[in-house]
């Protein structure tokens, strides 16, 4: 972790950090970046010119000696049609918002950065708080929501989740599913792979490795709207019964990896079999977005992409945003300006 580093090295360093953003645009609440004195960074708040600015500022205010966390809030809209009174356009006409603080870290914050870098590494949960009186980190459940706040002029306040909190449980380990994980563990959710067959020491392997009979993989699958299963095993015959086995679990998605045949087939046999047909209505099948895949890794690119697609759906009404998640990969790349809200750069 970069921002841990540069304490211990006692470089000076900053926090970039999104707060909110409303409509279309480049970042996403939570996202995070890192940034040094001699203009090192990691991570990223979307990207483009926007993100360029704000690294120049952070640059800046380390320089100056600042402490004390700012925000500035980016508007992506045509100058003409820009509402006066709300800041100034990025430039761009993508109709969204950003708002994103930056929050210089002193050597007296190592505690709180170690606090939150061991939430990250234990996989618990906790919260994140922001304001001008500075950068407060504490263990809690994990809350879905971001919040950001303005009172006055001079005080704001930004509380969001912090810590993995949905985990995807890949039953089986073969060419897609290890290609899977390795692609989740770069999204947000955390893979596991439960596989009754050996894991194969010296092979590459981004996530944890579950060795279980596939019937009995249901009992390391925690309950909830935080987990996803997917299976795919080596065997029709597997891939049924642990269908039957996660009946009536209270999962956020079940997906199974088949042909629409070989679905036909299975489900039938499970209705037979006393599966209920609303447990089998709501299983994915076949999974992943229709992109033509066909090698291990294409397929792997698909599932994720139905993931998020997913994923991104359910935070969008939470916050109760409009989400713009469709059956396509969609990106939005940009190039924004940047102010601040109380005096002039």
């Amino acid at each position: 972790m970069l921002l841990r580093e540069s304490l211990r090295k006692s470089v000076p360093c900053a926090l970039l950090l999104t707060l909110r953003t409303e409509g279309s645009g480049p970042g996403r609440p939570g996202a995070a970046m890192a940034v040094t004195s001699d203009g090192t960074n990691s991570g990223t708040i979307g990207g483009g010119g926007m993100e360029q600015g704000m690294i120049r500022h952070a640059l800046l205010m380390l320089e100056q000696g600042e402490t004390s966390p700012e925000y500035f809030e980016h508007h992506h809209c045509d100058p003409a049609d820009h509402p006066p009174g709300e800041g100034q356009s990025s430039g761009m006409i993508c109709s969204g918002s950003q708002i994103t603080a930056v929050a210089p870290v002193s050597n007296d914050m190592l505690n709180t950065v170690e606090r939150a870098i061991n939430i990250l590494e234990s996989d618990t949960t906790g919260m994140l708080r922001l304001s001008p009186n500075g950068l407060e980190i504490r263990e809690s459940e994990l809350l879905r929501d971001h919040s950001f706040t303005s009172t006055d002029a001079e005080y704001w306040e930004y509380e969001g989740p912090l810590g993995l909190s949905d985990t995807v449980y890949i039953i089986g380990g073969g060419h897609v599913g290890r290609a899977l994980a390795g692609l989740l563990v770069k999204l947000p959710f955390k893979p596991v792979i439960l596989d009754e067959r050996k894991f194969q020491p010296g092979s590459s392997l981004p996530c944890k490795w579950i060795e279980v009979p596939f019937i009995d993989s249901h009992k390391f699958i925690q309950k909830g709207n935080h987990s996803w299963a997917v299976i795919m095993t080596p065997s029709h015959s597997a891939d049924a019964a642990v269908l039957k086995s996660l009946s009536g679990t209270d999962l956020r998605y079940i997906g199974l990896m088949a042909s629409r045949s070989k679905k036909e087939k299975l489900f039938k046999d499970l209705a037979e079999a006393g599966v209920s047909e609303d447990f089998l209505d709501s299983v994915h099948s076949p999974i992943g977005l229709p992109i033509g895949s066909r090698t291990p890794d294409e397929i792997a690119v698909s599932i994720a992409a139905e993931l998020i697609s997913l994923f991104r759906r359910s935070l969008a009404r939470i916050n109760h945003q409009p989400s713009t998640a469709t059956p396509h990969m969609q990106a939005s790349t940009s190039l924004c300006s940047y102010i601040r809200p109380r005096r002039t750069l």
